[in-house]
């Protein structure tokens, strides 16, 4: 047998197996890619969105500090003002006192002095009654009472009032002091007879009615003085209670400005440290992404020129099995072989196919037009039907899929639909409710709807950080499915190509031991041919013939051997840079792990922070609600229906037109797959 179509077939069968090899890398490639432009654009957004995110913080933190400080220089002012208010009602209290005490002491001599002068008006009011036996009797009585009032009156002329007196009276009131007994008038001898006759009670004294009338108009000037202080004393009181009144009053007003802005400045330095320890963790979050970033961009570049370096060699490999084929498919390898000996090889292996070439082309042909449906719609629907037809499904199953899945998008359609009107007029009403409940509850709403807006910030921004760990997670997972994919396609090709060199190694022996077993001579096989190879990788590698002479049979089965032997080395050189390839990229996939993990933990924590903070934003609503529970019942069942409509509702504003062009998009692939389908089915497409 002529031992050709052997080698042919085998050099043959490695072509295939390189090309299949190449196919089933270009998979696995392209999932990396893909993943790799994912990956990039989505940390791209992230590290935006931080960047974003910490100027906004960085604004909040510079305003939160300004009105901070504002919040503490207007308390220091009010303590200042506090201090100063307590004060002046501590020295207005002693003034007052002071002055009640100058008033009660001056009230005190003033009473004395004006019931002296009351009494010694008396006294002079009775000199010269009585007669006979009794009347020595009563001048001695009343002697001894004007000396007694003599001192009051004395103490009388040392006060204010009397210096408004004329000089005459004055002195008139001096010498009653000196010598108040000469103005109780003497005995009748020496009187004449007109003055007996006008004093019907003997011996009436006209000094004592002169000093009488002078004592009682100090006495009138000291009781008038008396009223008119008392009178003054008592609008003082007055004007001291209203003035002590205003200065309370300024104190509670003080008291409470204070009270007040020192919640504000511990509410708002809570704000400030809760946005604080936010932008720490969104700074580590964005040098995490930052790094990891960086890491995914080397290692994605690097994988492309691995994957480009592979895809030069294996092009040249192709180009040298070829090569080889085409050496051996000459018509004088054809006849060098024919006229060998009758066996040479021996078979090592066959394959048989079962499913017919022209049936898998047509599957083959409807799977890539659902796939580039489904890639321009965007539908998973169509992708899983695309998997389906994959696994084997028919065709006829798979059409009734497409319309079941069409009808099932149009029955979605119409309950968008509906669902948008509903909200429509539900948001409406309840807008309106809204509207006539707010004015009465505006001051205490303003602080919750604050409150309720940051929480509803956060709550998102929650959300989003759950995604972006979701994200994250799933990036490791696929990662790590990524790397196990390369890993047992390594395998599988360190497999194959060792299969392969071992069945060029089978086929190199067995020519060998045609020859050893005939006893000839065939140096050439224990001479390994080392292949010469071009500067040029464009260049095709040497063989080991040149010209066209026929130098005999040794000579071309040399060279099959030496092509042989040749391709063998290429594999087990292909298989070391394999190994080698697939260390690195462990090593790459370690440090994308070590960076995506990090990443993770710094999104964890940023998490925790903004729950921290979410927890203390709703302690906050808690205290504000309490405030306004008597005059927002109604308002809270608008509120709480206003939030329920916008959790059903929210999304036909944002999604609605979106979610009818994917719809529109998503039921014209299936048409088009469908139709595409059914004329595969009739049999109108080759």
């Amino acid at each position: 047998q002529n031992p050709l179509p052997r080698v042919i077939q085998l050099i043959t069968e490695l072509k295939q197996h390189i090309i299949k090899d190449g196919k089933v890398e270009q998979e696995s490639y392209d999932k990396y890619a893909c993943w790799c432009e994912d990956t990039l654009a989505r940390k791209a957004k992230d590290i935006s969105d931080a960047k974003e995110k910490i100027d906004e913080l960085q604004h909040d933190i510079k305003e939160l500090e300004g009105e901070i400080a504002s919040h503490q220089a207007e308390m220091t002012q009010l303590k200042k003002d506090i201090m100063e208010n307590v004060e002046s009602r501590r020295e207005a209290t002693e003034a007052r006192d002071k002055e009640y005490a100058s008033y009660n002491a001056e009230k005190t001599e003033s009473e004395q002095c004006a019931g002296a002068l009351e009494a010694a008006v008396k006294v002079l009011a009775g000199a010269g009654t009585g007669a006979g036996a009794n009347r020595g009797f009563l001048e001695t009585t009343r002697e001894a009472q004007l000396l007694s009032v003599v001192a009051g009156v004395r103490s009388a002329l040392g006060r204010r009032q009397v210096s408004s007196m004329a000089h005459k009276d004055l002195d008139a009131v001096r010498r009653f002091v000196e010598q108040p007994e000469s103005f109780l008038g003497g005995r009748a001898a020496g009187l004449s007879a007109a003055q007996i006759e006008n004093n019907p009670f003997g011996d009436y004294a006209p000094q004592s009615t002169q000093i009488q009338g002078i004592l009682k108009g100090m006495y009138d000037t000291f009781v008038g003085d008396l009223e008119k202080n008392s009178a003054e004393e008592a609008d003082s009181q007055k004007a001291f209670e209203a003035l002590m009144a205003t200065k309370l009053k300024e104190a509670e007003t003080l008291q409470a400005s204070l009270e007040r802005e020192t919640a504000d400045e511990a509410t708002k330095s809570q704000k400030l440290a809760e946005s604080r320890e936010v932008l720490d963790d969104t700074k580590a979050k964005l040098e995490a992404d930052e790094a990891f970033f960086a890491q995914t961009k080397e290692g994605c570049q690097t994988k492309s020129k691995e994957w480009s370096e592979r895809t030069r060699l294996r092009t040249e490999e192709l180009a040298g099995v070829g090569k080889a084929i085409e050496i051996l498919t000459t018509p004088e390898a054809t006849k060098i072989f024919d006229s060998a000996h009758n066996t040479f090889f021996l078979q090592l292996a066959s394959k048989t196919h079962g499913r017919s070439d022209t049936s898998d082309k047509l599957r083959d042909a409807a799977l890539a037009k659902l796939r580039q449906a489904a890639g321009v719609s965007k539908s998973i629907a169509l992708a899983r039907i695309a998997v389906q037809l994959k696994n084997g499904g028919h065709f006829d199953k798979v059409i009734a899929s497409i319309e079941s899945m069409i009808a099932v998008l149009r029955q979605e359609e119409q309950a968008d639909i509906q669902h948008r009107d509903r909200c429509q007029g539900a948001e409406n009403k309840n807008k309106n409710d809204l509207e006539d409940l707010s004015t009465d509850i505006e001051k205490a709403q303003t602080n919750i709807n604050r409150l309720h807006e940051e929480a509803t910030t956060l709550g998102s921004e929650i959300e989003v950080v759950m995604e972006e760990i979701a994200a994250t997670r799933t990036s490791m997972e696929e990662r790590l499915a990524l790397r196990n994919g390369e890993v047992a396609a390594f395998k599988q090709a360190l497999k194959d190509d060792q299969d392969a060199v071992a069945l060029l190694k089978e086929a190199a022996a067995a020519i060998q031991d045609f020859y050893t077993r005939n006893n000839l001579d065939f140096s050439l096989l224990s001479q390994k041919q080392e292949p010469t190879y071009s500067e040029d990788p464009d260049k095709a590698p040497e063989t080991t013939w040149s010209g066209s002479n026929y130098s005999g049979r040794k000579h071309e089965d040399g060279g099959i051997v030496s092509i042989l032997l040749l391709v063998a080395e290429d594999l087990e050189n292909e298989m070391k840079v394999s190994r080698a390839n697939d260390a690195e990229s462990q090593k790459m996939f370690e440090q994308e792990h070590a960076s995506m993990k990090e990443t993770l933990n710094s999104q964890l924590a940023l998490k925790l922070a903004k729950e921290k903070e979410l927890s203390s934003i709703n302690f906050q609503l808690q205290d504000f609600g309490a405030l306004k529970d008597a005059k927002t019942a109604d308002h809270l069942v608008e509120t709480q229906l206003e939030k329920a409509i916008y959790q059903d509702c929210s999304w036909v504003a944002t999604h609605f037109d979106s979610r009818r062009d994917k719809r529109k998009a998503e039921i014209d692939g299936l048409v088009d797959a469908k139709g595409y389908l059914a004329g595969v089915d009739a049999g109108d497409i080759v």
